[in-house]
């Protein structure tokens, strides 16, 4: 149920108060990194966040390792707070964690793990509305898989994608938007599987997209 609560809100809370370094268990990311490798789903992944649950800002990272015992091995993160781990089936049976170091100034922190299923950066240029309806397919396939056989039945309404702009629409721009596409309050844009469906595929999507993620409507 654990998962299927993640699944949910998109969103997995870590123990809330850290000590220095982060530790976190590397098979909680092996899991989510597994359904994308199986799937072999080329134009979504799964992102890892820390975040403070309080403020709500980024976890600003210093240095993330994976220890295993005494190894231990660099991994790839974003400073603003994103972690890169790679996918390894024998860290995981090793029992691997991965340990987080933040930057001075955030002892006050209380960071949560946030893990959000999204297309890749790679997918955001030239972003056209058959590629749209492709991340769609996808995000919905691996929402699925997670929640396994039983629990898909009981996930939230897909009801299409959400695009977060890198810059708020002017006015001019609203009131030239597409009548099928719905602003959100916080001026994400919903576009429904059924504009794609119908829609020209070929039209190329006019504003610059900062990321993509599931329109999950309960």
């Amino acid at each position: 149920m654990g998962r299927f609560s993640l699944l949910l809100i998109l969103s997995l809370s870590a123990n809330s108060v850290f000590a220095s370094p982060l530790k976190l268990n590397y098979s909680l990311f092996f899991g989510y990194m597994k359904t994308l490798y199986k799937l072999q789903y080329e134009h979504v992944t799964t992102a890892f966040y820390l975040v403070d649950k309080n403020s709500g800002s980024a976890c600003l990272i210093k240095q993330a390792e994976i220890v295993v015992d005494q190894n231990r091995e660099q991994i790839k993160f974003a400073q603003e707070g994103r972690l890169l781990p790679f996918f390894s089936d024998q860290h995981r049976k090793d029992g691997a964690m991965i340990e987080v170091e933040l930057l001075a100034g955030q002892a006050d922190y209380q960071c949560d793990l946030q893990v959000t299923l999204m297309a890749k950066e790679s997918e955001l240029d030239n972003l056209s509305l058959a590629r749209l309806a492709l991340i769609s397919e996808q995000l919905e396939g691996v929402l699925k898989k997670n929640a396994g056989m039983v629990g898909k039945y009981f996930l939230p309404a897909f009801s299409g994608v959400r695009l977060q702009l890198a810059e708020p629409l002017t006015d001019v721009q609203l009131s030239r938007l597409d009548k099928q596409i719905s602003v959100a309050e916080n001026g994400d844009l919903l576009i429904t599987n059924k504009m794609l469906e119908s829609a020209d595929i070929d039209k190329l999507v006019e504003f610059k997209v900062a990321r993509i993620t599931p329109w999950l409507v309960k």
